[in-house]
């Protein structure tokens, strides 16, 4: 995902005009707590108040990525 999916620039693109992004090395950083992973790479979306709202496991396409992100966008 960070070497071929995320320099993408449809999801570079789609990433910095609806999130912002913060990654963390689960090997190096200490995760905040309740954010546990289950498999690599594992994404939170957190609403502006702190909630979590989706989490997406796994890597995918480009394409697939944006789709996911978009879906849970609408909950």
């Amino acid at each position: 995902m960070k070497q071929v999916v995320f320099p993408q620039k449809k999801v570079a693109s789609f990433l910095s005009s609806h999130f912002i992004t913060v990654a963390l090395d689960i090997q190096s950083d200490k995760l905040p707590k309740d954010f546990g992973y289950i498999g690599i790479p594992t994404f939170y979306i957190i609403s502006q108040k702190g909630k979590k709202i989706g989490i997406l496991l796994g890597g995918s396409s480009a394409k697939r990525f944006i789709e996911k992100l978009k879906k849970k966008m609408k909950k």
